[in-house]
């Protein structure tokens, strides 16, 4: 992983790409984890063969609790966006997506990687759909969709993130 031996770190991120895959947003505190984190060309989250892999990026030391919490406000913010955008198509009835397609849409659990898979299908069904209508409210759900799979959003940082340097293992808690 390029991390110092014995770091506990390395496993663990390994763990979390290997739960949540293409799916794991990563908000990365600035230290050893994001220099074996973000050490281009290489980088030690992997892609799956269709190219879905997971997002990270960096920010700056102890803001990161706060920059992680942006992300998920904002995967929320947009997950909700769309799914008002599905009601005013439903309501409509002006939209190339069939209503029980959207209501599917709107209905998935997403707690099982079985249910993501299909939620990610229903997805792809719902933007090919949408793709050659021409009113607004597709134009900004095409924008959108893909936040209706549901992301897992972490935090991670190291010892100088927790105010943890010499203190031997607190950031791991």
């Amino acid at each position: 992983s390029g991390a110092c031996a014995g770091c506990g770190e390395t496993p663990y991120i390994k763990l979390l790409t290997q739960l949540f895959g293409d799916r794991l947003m990563v908000a990365n505190a600035t230290g050893c984890s994001s220099i074996y984190g973000g050490n281009l060309p290489t980088t030690p989250y992997c892609k799956r063969a269709d190219g879905r892999g997971p997002a990270w990026s960096n920010s700056l030391f102890e803001d990161n609790a706060e920059f992680g919490l942006g992300m998920r406000l904002s995967c929320d913010k947009n997950a909700g966006y769309a799914l008002e955008l599905i009601d005013r198509l439903l309501k409509s009835g002006q939209c190339g997506a069939s209503p029980a397609l959207l209501q599917a849409i709107k209905s998935a659990e997403q707690k099982s990687e079985m249910d993501v898979a299909a939620q990610r299908a229903r997805v792809a069904e719902l933007k090919q759909a949408i793709a050659a209508c021409d009113c607004e409210d597709c134009r900004q759900l095409l924008l959108v969709a893909d936040y209706l799979v549901r992301r897992s959003v972490w935090v991670i940082g190291g010892d100088g993130w927790a105010y943890d340097i010499g203190y031997g293992g607190l950031d791991h808690v």
